[in-house]
């Protein structure tokens, strides 16, 4: 497969105009056998790996110019994209960036941030094919390639051929996903349409989901219903991530055949937190009108640093969906840009760009503490594992916490623990039952790079209760006379169900994951009265391994339930 891969970059084709657009075309639907046929598939990155989310700051931006095709769009694109970042346009040839170089001149863009990069490739629609980077565990950068979902193999080594061209390692993926179709949130969780089921038959959901922990650091993988008519499947097409919390989400007026499926899709979204254990919060945007199976869209956009690139069609929602970007994200610059030309391509900003973040960063991945605790003895462990581009600053790598309604933080060391690089821990001295403690990580490198867990403090901090005793279950359930304590939680080889029942009764127990979908049937049986222990092992029905993520458990008796979550941790 290496030579074939050679031959593929070496290779000089009929450098023609001719143009494909972003669907199969009726020839290459006569190929597909012909799709990832010189694909490389590597083992994945070892340790913890995390995909920057497209909100965080960028490197630069790459797109494929074909001169001839939708020249305006992309001029606008490198206007807007060179004033706070680089732009790295492909070309096939020295004669198609002569020609690039010659418009940009002319029309007054400058070119000290532009880079030109040769190479021969099929089509403009880099978001599908492009590059995903992403952070390792040994504090490096690397490139994740997925198989195009197109019989076109110069676009399929496009990653390859970057990556060799800053020497960066590439890790290629068995699963074929066209990136359009792929959405992160920069801390390890990532939204898909089910089309990533259609496209890779031959894997069951578990394990695709086993394949994006592993090279892409996901672990929670949301995959949702496809729009309907719309020929591509992309979520990017209606669904676009603005921060660590917010998600953008497309509506159609009633009546509209997407009209259910995206209220649906939303719904789902919102009912979903982060690593960080905050929830999504939805915003809506109208979709126009179309029953065409390339719709206009204003989801398609590129955020890049302080801006946002909007693609406008000359419709009278264009101005209220500027409106709506300005009021989410008050501190960016919202940018129409005028992509009538593209109309019925199936696609705008987003699936022409293609982003490289920031080469100077830091991740922090953090899970946090339990809700309450009853140690008011031990001081209270904060533990994370960080990524970081340059060394972290000592004195300013820390943990804030506060007691109750104090106004003012402590502060204790976030320092390395000797035996496992790359975690770091601080300690918050024991409390008095009754305080709850807030508190937040903040780390700050040589490159002057500060990060905070939570991303967003304020609002967002952590809190647990120092409570004496066990927490009892809800209201209604202990009214019922059954008391519960699960533990630990994060679990890593067993969790435990502690219950104490007033009376005999049937008990059922059920783990279901972030779909919805029950995973494990662990208990139906009927108890006495008294205090009953259940071990889970963590696996589910069919008795393997579950993946690393949030899990949610129900537990049912005669008069009521308890439900909560777990989170699992490898």
């Amino acid at each position: 497969m290496v030579f074939l891969l050679i031959l593929l970059l070496t290779a000089n084709p009929n450098l023609g105009n001719d143009f494909l657009p972003q669907e199969m075309t009726a020839e290459e639907s006569l190929r597909v056998d012909e799709i990832g046929k010189g694909h490389i598939v590597t083992s994945p990155p070892s340790g913890w790996v995390e995909t920057p989310g497209e909100l965080e700051p960028l490197y630069g931006v790459f797109v494929t110019w074909r001169y001839g095709w939708y020249d305006y769009i992309f001029y606008e694109i490198v206007r807007e994209v060179v004033e706070v970042s680089r732009a790295y346009i492909i070309v096939r040839s020295g004669s198609e960036q002569t020609n690039v170089t010659n418009y940009l001149n002319s029309h007054g863009v400058p070119l000290d941030s532009v880079y030109f990069m040769t190479f021969s490739n099929n089509s403009i629609w880099i978001r599908d094919y492009g590059p995903w980077f992403m952070r390792q565990e040994d504090n490096t950068e690397g490139i994740v390639d997925f198989i195009y979902n197109r019989p076109r193999p110069l676009d399929d080594t496009i990653p390859w051929r970057i990556g060799n061209a800053w020497g960066i390692q590439v890790y290629g993926s068995p699963l074929e996903h066209a990136g359009g179709n792929f959405m992160v949130d920069g801390l390890g969780t990532g939204f898909a349409s089910d089309l990533i089921y259609d496209e890779n038959l031959g894997y069951s959901p578990a394990e695709i989901e086993s394949l994006m922990l592993a090279y892409s650091g996901l672990e929670q993988f949301i995959v949702v219903q496809k729009m309907n008519i719309e020929y591509t499947g992309h979520i990017d097409l209606w669904t676009k991530i603005l921060n660590d919390t917010l998600v953008l989400v497309g509506e159609y007026a009633p009546g509209h055949p997407n009209y259910n499926l995206l209220n649906q899709n939303a719904d789902l979204i919102a009912s979903l937190k982060n690593r960080e254990d905050f929830p999504f919060r939805v915003a809506r945007m109208p979709m126009p009108w179309s029953m065409s199976d390339a719709p206009p869209t204003y989801l398609n956009s590129l955020m890049v640093n302080n801006k946002v690139l909007v693609p406008t069609w000359g419709l009278a929602e264009d101005d209220t969906a500027i409106f709506i970007y300005q009021q989410l994200l008050p501190d960016h610059q919202i940018v129409g840009i005028n992509c009538s030309a593209m109309s019925g391509s199936g696609g705008a900003i987003h699936c022409i760009t293609m982003q490289a973040p920031s080469r100077l960063y830091i991740h922090i991945k953090h899970y946090p503490l339990p809700d309450s605790t009853n140690d008011t003895l031990n001081p209270y462990r904060v533990r994370a594992q960080i990524i970081t581009s340059s060394s972290l600053t000592a004195e300013s790598t820390l943990v804030y916490y506060k007691i109750n309604s104090s106004p003012a933080f402590d502060v204790t060391p976030l320092a390395a623990v000797g035996d496992t690089p790359g975690v770091y821990a601080g300690y918050i001295p024991a409390q008095s039952p009754g305080d709850t403690v807030y508190y937040y990580l903040q780390a700050k490198n040589s490159d002057n790079i500060r990060r905070t867990s939570p991303v967003d403090v304020p609002p967002h901090i952590y809190s647990f209760l120092v409570a004496p005793g066990v927490s009892i279950a809800e209201k209604g359930v202990q009214e019922s006379g059954f008391t519960l304590t699960t533990y630990p939680n994060p679990a890593h080889r067993n969790l435990t169900f502690s219950l104490n029942l007033s009376e005999a009764t049937n008990v059922r127990i059920e783990i279901y994951n972030v779909l919805g979908q029950r995973i494990k049937l662990l208990e139906n049986v009927a108890y006495k009265p008294g205090e009953h222990t259940v071990v889970w092992n963590l696996l589910d029905d069919k008795n393997c391994p579950l993946k690393q993520g949030v899990y949610f458990y129900s537990i049912g008796i005669d008069e009521g339930a308890k439900k909560g979550k777990v989170l699992l941790i490898r």
